[in-house]
């Protein structure tokens, strides 16, 4: 049985196919993301932009008919942070419909449970035993999973992202040091009213910050689902390629970094300096990173009763 699941996030939207085989084990036969920026100006309008949901609509039909070419027999659409927060998301959701994409609106507690999912399927083996949690930093919010032996202890969400915090800080380009720090600290003074303290042992993280990140440590060219899986990112690592990237306007990174997809170019600094922040504030000097995420953990729930 061939399925598919498609993320629909507040700066990327995301294809997984899978073939479903026996045991909950899955066969990933094609992955594609592109960048919609769908919630561009949501935080200072409350709505979705008409423009970002034309370009939204126009990569969820492309991946409707990319789903057709390889014989998808379902396919689950879910959005998160933009759409649920959008005044007009049903606006958008109806124009999906129209196009026979039924979409569902997850809260941050079933987009964390799912996630959760995601990750556990990539990183059993590395995980076993460990007391670890992670963190997927979205374009809208961000949402936080402690986990002991594959079990989601709890979860809690912060409703800021990187796309937020460059429209609510950064005014430069490239980003001024004090527009950075203001929007990390922001984010952690908010991390800390929603943060229960407990320890852990491991810190993972996934999405398009962290896994591009981990492209550039590596010195990859083409993005590597196998060898971005379980990498270890180390702090330091993140330090000397984002003052490297900081010496660059946007659109001059593109052609740096040839991982980045166009569309990061000025989120990506944003994200890089509140990993930073988040590795301090949890005190650890690495993270595990990860390909699990969401659009796996749909598969999961939906075809092995996770």
């Amino acid at each position: 049985m061939v399925v598919s699941s498609v993320d629909i996030g507040t700066n990327t939207i995301r294809l997984i196919i899978a073939k479903k085989l026996n045991d909950c084990k899955f066969e990933f036969i094609y992955r594609r993301s592109k960048i919609a920026r769908l919630g561009e100006s949501l935080e200072q309008s409350g709505y979705l932009k008409e423009s970002a949901i034309k370009r939204a609509l126009e990569i969820l039909l492309e991946f409707k008919r990319i789903a057709e070419e390889f014989g998808v027999e379902k396919s689950i659409y879910c959005a998160t942070s933009a759409t649920r927060e959008a005044k007009n998301r049903d606006e958008f959701l109806k124009s999906c419909r129209r196009f026979g994409i039924e979409v569902s609106v997850l809260s941050p507690d079933e987009e964390a449970y799912l996630t959760h999912l995601g990750i556990v399927y990539f990183l059993k083996t590395k995980l076993k035993e460990r007391e670890w949690l992670a963190f997927d930093l979205g374009g809208g919010s961000t949402e936080f999973m402690l986990s002991r032996n594959f079990k989601l202890e709890s979860s809690f969400s912060v409703p800021l992202g990187v796309v937020k915090l460059l429209e609510r800080f950064v005014k430069h380009d490239p980003p001024l040091e004090y527009e950075l720090e203001h929007a990390t600290s922001f984010f952690i003074e908010r991390l800390k009213r929603a943060y229960p303290v407990y320890s852990f042992e491991t810190l993972v993280a996934n999405a398009g910050t962290v896994s591009t990140l981990a492209a550039i440590d590596m010195g990859l060219e083409r993005y590597s689902y196998e060898l971005t899986e379980g990498y270890i990112l180390k702090k330091e690592n993140i330090d000397k390629i984002l003052k490297n990237m900081l010496r660059l306007k946007a659109r001059d990174r593109l052609k740096k970094f040839k991982i980045l997809e166009k569309g990061r170019e000025d989120v990506i600094v944003v994200g890089a300096h509140l990993v930073l922040g988040l590795l301090d504030y949890f005190k650890k000097e690495h993270l595990i990173t990860t390909n699990g995420s969401l659009r796996e953990g749909v598969l999961i729930k939906e075809f092995c009763g996770g």
